[in-house]
């Protein structure tokens, strides 16, 4: 049986795990590839380039976040004393940042490669698009500098925690519930019928 306290430590693993995944992925791909695309391929190949690798890089994002979520939620419902605004602030930060990974990957990267492809009269659609992704996934990482922060500062758990019965205690209490109304049945079966002349009493 696990107790609540080594579940939140499995939990934090996840969640730490699944964060360092995806803002390590938004860091190596701004400042390690982004910058040296165009100048190590020509524009055609880089072109091929960033439509191969943003598919897999918001898929990459929206599975880490969506880790992230659930990793977090878990451990909020383990530990009682980490409930309350500040935790729902935090999971909507993390939905925020599945969302977003949803929208770049499926819509927002098809505009942008629309608007490259319709050539120089779409340029200035390009660059707003272009702006827009670039926006984004600075939001990502800001989001995700945010949560660490918060996980890093979060206070030590306080408390036994939620504790969830054994096979053995959850039988027990079937048991005892089935007991419980069965005995309750009875009592309502042995209620005495009125005789024929208390019936008949004015």
């Amino acid at each position: 049986m696990i107790d609540s306290r080594t579940l939140l430590m499995v939990l934090d693993s996840i969640f730490l795990l699944s964060m360092t995944a995806w803002l390590g992925a938004i860091l190596f791909f701004s400042f390690g590839i982004a910058p040296i695309i165009f100048k190590v391929l020509d524009a055609s190949q880089a072109a091929r380039f960033v439509r191969a690798i943003f598919p897999r890089y918001y898929a990459w994002g929206a599975t880490s976040a969506i880790l992230a979520l659930a990793s977090f939620t878990s451990g909020v419902l383990v530990r009682p004393e980490y409930r309350g605004t500040w935790a729902l602030v935090q999971i909507v930060l993390i939905l925020s940042g599945v969302l977003i990974n949803f929208y770049c990957g499926n819509v927002l990267t098809p505009q942008i490669n629309a608007a490259r492809d319709a050539g120089p009269e779409q340029s200035n659609r390009f660059d707003q698009l272009h702006l827009r992704s670039v926006w984004l996934n600075g939001l990502m990482l800001l989001v995700g500098v945010v949560l660490l922060g918060a996980h890093a500062f979060r206070p030590d758990p306080r408390g036994p925690g939620v504790s969830e019965p054994t096979p053995t205690e959850r039988a027990r209490r079937s048991v005892e519930r089935w007991q419980e109304r069965s005995e309750r049945w009875d009592r309502e079966q042995i209620v005495p019928n009125p005789s024929p002349e208390q019936t008949n009493d004015p």
